[in-house]
Order: C-alpha cells, then structure tokens, then sequence
C-alpha cells in the first residue's frame, strides 16, 4: 500500500465547527477549510443555482471553502473536489448538504482568519502554541 501521497496534506486547525488543511500537490499548495454551519440550508448556499434549493433544504449545511492562489487546470479542481468531499464523507449526507467553493486567494491565512471571526473565534485565540498541545485546538 503506497500512502505518500498523506506528506502533501497537513492540518493547519481543528477546532469544533471549523478544520482547516494544507494540501499541496506537484507546485501548488491550497487551503482547503471546512465549516460546520450549524444551520439549515439556504438558497444563498447555492449561489448558482437560480431557483434556489425550494423544498430540498435540509436541517445542517458545511461548506467547504478551497482557496488557492494560481489559477486551476480542471484536473486539479476535480482532485480537490474529491478531496473536499471525502473529508466530510462521515457526515448524515441525507439531513446536510454540503457545498464545495473555490476561491482565488493569494493569503490563506487571511482567507482563514475571516472564517473563524464569523464564527466567533480570533485567529489568535485558535494559533497560539499552546493550543496545539491537544488534538482540538478550542479547548
């Protein structure tokens, strides 16, 4: 069984509603940083879905943000899709929905910060070392 392929994927953050990896891959690294909404489904989750969801709303909805900082061959937007999705496979996928978003940005952990301040979190409550003595690092 070959598992080289884990060296390209480092969590940078684990906390209860939010976790957050680095995966880098032949040149490239993105940030792909999952949220735990906590929250039913909303057409504004779809964005590209012009009807909205209608009745199809269930009682949770994660989102799965990929930031990256050059753009993406389609083959790299697949894998990573793959990736995204299998990070959140555990999930009741009949009572959440999931949404995977890419995202051009150039800093990462900018990108993070504002996530974890809608949640309530300060980048420097969640980073410091001591927090990453333990397994979760909100508490």
């Amino acid at each position: 069984m070959d598992i080289g392929f884990l060296s390209g994927f480092q969590r940078v953050i684990r906390l209860k509603n939010i976790e957050a990896w680095d995966v880098t891959n032949a040149d490239q690294t993105c940030r792909i940083v999952i949220a735990d909404e906590r929250r039913p489904s909303t057409d504004a989750d779809f964005p590209w879905l012009e009807e909205g969801l209608g009745e199809e709303k269930r009682k949770n909805h994660i989102t799965i943000y990929v930031f990256h900082a050059k753009e993406l061959l389609q083959s790299e937007i697949t894998i990573l899709y793959q990736v995204a999705e299998h990070l959140t496979d555990h999930v009741a996928l009949a009572h959440c929905h999931v949404t995977v978003l890419f995202q051009k940005e150039a800093e990462y952990d900018a990108a993070l910060d504002r996530i974890l301040a809608s949640k309530g979190y300060s980048g420097s409550d969640v980073t410091a070392l001591e927090k990453f003595f333990y397994f979760s690092q909100d508490g």
